[in-house]
């Protein structure tokens, strides 16, 4: 290095040091301030956009277990309507298999049909009112279908197979609802013994359909624990793995600093004795 007089070229070099010192350790005092490793991305551009894939992960993965828990609420509903339809169900069958006795009189019959018109009445007073955040459950009007995260296609569907369908009918058709209700009678009208012997059969059918409709329900329900588990496991996983990308690494950080700190200072207090003149040889 030769020697000048017009440039102090080692106060120079300090002075650089120095600067690079403070933005480190400026660098530092951010990360351990914000607990974030990545702040803008100048820090790591790679490492910023993986963070980022993975927090559009989790964010979808939580919102697919709040939708699934909000199914599994939905479908108990549904279920535990349909189980109180079945009661009365087994209340009818009980009444028809009574009304079967022709050791009954005519207003004793009419009695029955009566208290099994009003049941029949009930069930789809209940079919009506069983609703979820306004949508109502048990009327066959179309599946609802659950995201359970943001990849498309994930999804629990509700009706796939036949679940949420009427448990109540006021017209003829030819399912076991239907044939209920064409042997239902009216009140105030006396019933057969071959009529509520009739009536008998299909309620027991009636009650086999809505032991299906609980069993696919019952079905669906698990399916949607499960997964909850699964994407409860996912998220968790992937939070951890951004985090390793980037969270700050509190002892490695704070060694910086202090590094950063010594640096600075070493760095000062050679500006301060290194001489601004030339220093004359004697």
């Amino acid at each position: 290095m030769p020697a000048v007089l017009n440039t102090n070229v080692a106060s120079l070099w300090a002075s650089k040091n120095l600067l690079g010192a403070q933005e480190k350790m400026a660098n530092s005092v951010e990360r351990l301030s914000s607990g974030l490793r990545i702040n803008r991305a100048r820090d790591d551009a790679a490492g910023l956009g993986v963070a980022n894939a993975l927090t559009s992960q989790i964010n979808g993965a939580n919102q697919g277990v709040r939708n699934l828990n909000d199914g599994i609420s939905m479908v108990q509903t549904a279920e535990g309507a349909i189980a109180a339809a079945q009661e009365m169900a087994q209340r009818i069958l009980t009444l028809a298999t009574q009304g079967s006795n022709s050791n009954l009189s005519t207003a004793q019959r009419e009695v029955i049909g009566n208290e099994v018109a009003a049941l029949w009445d009930s069930i789809g007073k209940i079919q009506t009112r069983t609703q979820f955040s306004g949508i109502s459950l048990l009327n066959a009007t179309g599946s609802i279908t659950i995201q359970s995260s943001m990849v498309s296609g994930d999804t629990f569907t509700t009706a796939s197979t036949s679940a949420l369908e009427n448990i109540h009918s006021t017209a003829s058709g030819s399912t076991a609802v239907d044939d209920v209700f064409e042997l239902i009678p009216t009140n105030g009208t006396a019933v057969a013994t071959s009529g509520f012997t009739g009536l008998a059969g299909v309620v027991d059918e009636y009650i086999t359909y809505l032991d299906e409709q609980r069993a696919t329900l019952g079905a669906i329900q698990n399916q949607m624990e499960y997964a909850v588990n699964n994407i409860t496991e996912l998220s968790a996983n992937l939070a951890s793995a951004r985090s390793r990308v980037i969270d700050t690494d509190y002892a490695s950080e704070t060694a910086e600093l202090t590094k950063g700190q010594i640096l600075q200072q070493a760095a000062t207090a050679m500006l301060v004795k290194i001489p601004k003149t030339p220093m004359y040889f004697q």
